[in-house]
């Protein structure tokens, strides 16, 4: 008969140690993965890049789109810069630059558009899933 009451703090104590190696903090969540289609470069805004729909972070831009961001990270595309390329990414918006470092003669004003940071830049979905994943 006392074997019951052993045996049941055991179970206990092993349902509560599985639980605070498995029900512990939430691992972090990855950053979401967007992707859209290059649409354009101006001199003052960066690449530009038609969002895909069900990810609205961009702004209408005329003839470029309905949701349309600024790449300001010119140099990093190398060869994603042509239009037309689909490109998957992960962004930041850095306060400190919303411009792309280059030298612009024409007199013409920034789209009103966000101006990110783009990383993770490539031609095919992030690694660690789908694109636009929250």
């Amino acid at each position: 008969m006392r074997l019951l009451p052993a045996l049941s703090l055991a179970l206990l104590s092993l349902t509560v140690f599985s639980c605070s190696t498995k029900c512990g903090d939430p691992e972090p969540a990855l950053p979401p993965c967007f992707s859209g289609v290059v649409v354009g470069d101006a001199c003052l805004d960066g690449i530009l890049i038609e969002v895909d729909a069900a990810h609205p972070i961009g702004k209408p831009a005329g003839s470029y789109g309905t949701n349309v961001i600024a790449a300001v990270n010119v140099a990093d595309f190398a060869s994603l810069n042509q239009v037309g390329q689909r490109v998957y990414f992960q962004y930041r918006n850095d306060p400190a630059q919303q411009s792309p470092n280059r030298v612009c003669t024409a007199n013409t004003v920034p789209l009103p558009v966000p101006h990110l940071l783009l990383n993770n830049l490539a031609s095919s979905a992030c690694a660690h899933g789908t694109a636009g994943s929250r």
